[in-house]
């Protein structure tokens, strides 16, 4: 396979995983051969045995003609950091791609945008729409029909039911779940283990307590179970 080449912006946890899963992925039709990020927050000359560039200047040393971009960095301010420096990247004159690892489950008839990751052992079920800018991390579950909008970050075994829709700018923390036919409204914040049974409004928080400390210690608690 010819792989094409591409510039991953970003030098943080983010980019390593998406450049070490690119290059875990012998499907994949991507080679990264750069790494770039604003010049206030270049921290080093390489990374990975690559180089790490200016983003300022990268047009001048990396043709937009020749290469394409993948904005890889986290959910700051609600994924707007990441949406604003694609626009950058655009108005530079870069195509973004898209990265879905192929070990996920995707219906064949479900779309997807651009600088979409979609890593290993995610579903994804038929008529789906996944849009621009998502990320979708490994383990997630995505049912039939759902609508998933622009600059989302969907973190590990989340589920979405089927015909559900999440807005823009929204974060699904670990393990939560959105039941059938819910419409999350943008800009949520829906954290860790929460369960979604109703519509929410725009710019809604919902977040459940930690599981409190039991009054044993763990030595106590084995000998009382008989676990040892």
């Amino acid at each position: 396979m010819n792989k094409e080449k591409i510039i991953i912006f970003g030098t943080s946890k983010v980019a390593e995983i998406i450049y070490r899963c690119i290059l875990d992925d012998t499907n994949s039709r991507w080679d990264p051969v750069v790494f770039t990020v604003d010049n206030n927050y270049r921290t080093e000359s390489e990374k990975f045995g690559l180089p790490v560039v200016d983003f300022e200047n990268i047009e001048k040393e990396y043709d937009t003609e020749k290469y394409k971009m993948i904005v890889a960095i986290g959910y700051h301010k609600m994924n707007r950091i990441r949406e604003q420096k694609c626009a950058e990247a655009e108005k530079k004159g870069y195509q973004l791609v898209s990265f879905v690892h192929s070990g996920a489950d995707i219906s064949s008839n479900v779309e997807i945008g651009k600088n979409t990751v979609v890593l290993n052992n995610v579903s994804i079920g038929p008529f789906s729409k996944i849009g621009n800018n998502a990320f979708i991390y490994n383990g997630a579950t995505i049912s039939h029909h759902v609508t998933v909008e622009d600059n989302i970050w969907i973190t590990s075994g989340t589920v979405i039911g089927g015909n559900s829709s999440v807005g823009s700018n929204c974060f699904l923390g670990i393990n939560s779940t959105i039941a059938h036919n819910i419409c999350i409204g943008s800009n949520n914040f829906i954290g860790a283990n929460t369960v979604i049974t109703k519509n929410t409004d725009k710019d809604s928080v919902y977040i459940v307590p930690d599981t409190p400390k039991y009054r044993l210690t763990t030595e106590q608690f084995m000998r009382m179970f008989q676990f040892d």
